[in-house]
């Protein structure tokens, strides 16, 4: 390998970096590896917006902004690095933050759900089911 071989792994797409990315799952897969339980759905908004529009069957309510986030997270998952973990949130841009967060914390399993819970394409306007206290 030549220089600037090394120079393109390192720093070029994938930026050296071994980690899986983090995947978009599609609102109907996330509900359907739920169902299956292979796949864990972590609902980073706010307890307000739990509220509004309820959350998706079986969901870990863990808020993005919580700082003991990753502490909960290992928490739900059991410690698991490997576990399968859906992201979701409002519209897809915190639930891809805490995607991030999490495989930055060495979680290699991670998605984040398109769509969110109340965008055009997410998890209400696919009409799949919510939970409500």
């Amino acid at each position: 390998m030549n220089i600037f071989s090394l120079v393109a792994s390192l720093f070029g797409p994938g930026g050296g970096d071994a980690r899986p990315k983090v995947q978009a799952v599609s609102p109907q897969t996330a509900h359907e590896q739920a169902k299956a339980g292979s796949v864990l759905i972590i609902d980073v908004r706010t307890p307000d917006e739990w509220a509004q529009t309820g959350v998706a069957p079986g969901a870990a309510g863990i808020t993005l902004q919580d700082r003991d986030f990753l502490d909960r997270l290992a928490k739900s998952t059991r410690g698991r690095k490997d576990a399968a973990i859906a992201f979701i949130c409002r519209s897809g841009m915190r639930s891809g933050a805490a995607a991030g967060k999490a495989r930055a914390a060495g979680y290699t399993n991670v998605y984040n759900v398109t769509g969110g819970m109340s965008m055009s394409g997410g998890w209400i306007d696919a009409g799949l089911p919510v939970e409500r206290d």
